[in-house]
């Protein structure tokens, strides 16, 4: 598995690597700038709303670890 390089100052990707180095996400997850990623084959926004990690989802915002339990199985069929 591949570690997660995060850019340095940068305090959404410092997080998410955090994330990474914790839980093991299987889906590649490349940073496109501005808070937006690759996350396998899906383009996603990330933000940190009240100290966490949050992913922006339809109309509204899932903590980092809800989205990748949600959508890490349908991304990782797709690669």
């Amino acid at each position: 598995m591949l570690s997660y390089k995060a850019v340095k100052g940068d305090p959404i990707d410092e997080m998410l690597a955090e994330y990474i180095r914790k839980t093991g996400c299987l889906v590649p997850i490349t940073r496109l700038g501005g808070g937006f990623y690759m996350f396998g084959t899906k383009k996603i926004y990330c933000k940190i709303m009240n100290g966490k990690l949050v992913v922006r989802v339809g109309g509204g915002y899932m903590m980092i670890e809800e989205f990748i339990n949600t959508y890490s199985d349908a991304e990782l069929a797709k690669l």
